[in-house]
């Protein structure tokens, strides 16, 4: 059995976290152990919302403090332990910049294979000169370090490595069967919430974080709602602007009409509630939320700062957020399909048992 010591931020609902549990929950646990390390906090402050579920499965979970920027050393040492405690010859690490030092720390311990893995296209802090030049620095010593290069996409890769830099891809797959249009689940649900099935329900799901930018798609809902009342906003996820989104929405005229919901288990069920899907972002990776979107048909609008590689159906535009008014326009005149599917290779692409196959023959080349 290849055990591997994954490393990532936090294991609660996102993008990085999603490909995690998606991959573990369909390799062959007979060949392959999955451990987990971490160093964020649990946003309910308990525990992580996949956390039962791994312990369940098997899997470790170690916890080390965040001294990545004021104590990086540290950082390197605590991982170091655990590695060489642990004896992990693979460690696969999901921080982005910060892999350099959780991949030195990991070589510290013993580990022979250091898997770095790119999961955005682009980081707020990148607006200081300061972290910009920490940034590069961190850049150069990851392309020494990793003897392996991973990245959600093409974008992503040359986002984290630089041009002209070897990497290798590996698509966000998703269960894809799990999100087909069911008709049942958008009765079931729109019973719940007291929707008709003519209302218009605009779905997003995400971090409730600055860069994802739903206050603003909230002002833009507000607009669509003075347009057509028979329309509905969902939001769905957890993050620190939970509150302040609540809050916002509360004091608009269309606040019965939008709901700010936790982040679901059964997400596959709210695609084939809604009628069109929203990604408003500042910045993306290739998101999964947006992948399974389109593999439940949805007419998709995202943000131009969402990459072009993750259309992979005819039912995605990208608009401009300098402006809400494009966004207005494409919520009031998209139709409502009651029947939907989505098909094709470009779908089949991101089935995660091919992205799983992909994964295995690297860990297998090890």
């Amino acid at each position: 059995m290849k055990r591997i010591l994954h490393i990532i931020g936090g294991l609660d609902r996102g993008g990085a976290e999603s490909f995690l549990m998606n991959t573990w929950r369909n390799i062959d646990h007979k060949k392959y152990q999955f451990d987990i390390l971490t160093f964020m906090q649990p946003r309910d402050g308990k525990k992580f919302a996949f956390e039962d579920e791994l312990i369940k499965g098997g899997a470790k979970i170690y916890r080390v403090k965040d001294n990545r920027v004021k104590a990086p050393w540290k950082f390197e040492k605590d991982v170091a332990k655990i590695v060489k405690e642990g004896n992990y010859e693979i460690v696969h690490s999901h921080i982005d910049f910060m892999s350099a030092l959780s991949l030195k720390g990991a070589k510290m311990g013993g580990a022979k294979h250091l898997v770095s893995h790119s999961h955005n296209t682009f980081n707020a802090n990148l607006y200081s000169p300061f972290k910009k030049a920490v940034s590069a620095i961190l850049r150069r010593k990851l392309n020494k370090l990793a003897t392996k290069k991973l990245a959600c996409g093409i974008d992503a890769g040359k986002f984290l490595y630089g041009e002209n830099q070897d990497y290798t891809v590996i698509n966000n797959g998703i269960a894809t069967e799990k999100f087909f249009f069911n008709a049942d689940f958008r009765k079931e649900l729109r019973s719940k919430y007291k929707l008709s099935d003519k209302t218009k329900i605009i779905l997003n799901v995400g971090r409730l974080e600055e860069v994802k930018n739903q206050a603003w798609l909230i002002d833009v809902f507000d607009k669509v709602y003075k347009e057509n009342p028979d329309s509905a906003l969902f939001i769905l996820g957890d993050g620190s602007l939970k509150e302040s989104l609540k809050e916002k929405a509360s004091e608009l005229a269309s606040k019965k009409q939008i709901f700010i919901l936790d982040s679901q288990p059964d997400i596959n069920k709210y695609y084939s509630m809604a009628d069109v899907f929203a990604l408003p972002s500042k910045f993306e990776g290739v998101p999964t939320v947006g992948i399974e979107a389109q593999v439940s048909g949805l007419p998709c609008l995202f943000s131009v700062f969402v990459p072009k590689e993750t259309k992979i159906s005819d039912n995605v535009k990208f608009l401009k957020i300098d402006s809400n008014e494009d966004w207005v326009k494409e919520f009031v005149n998209i139709e409502v399909q009651k029947k939907r599917n989505a098909s094709g290779s470009k779908i089949d692409k991101y089935d995660i048992h091919n992205s799983v196959k992909k994964l295995e023959e690297i860990y297998d080349s090890f």
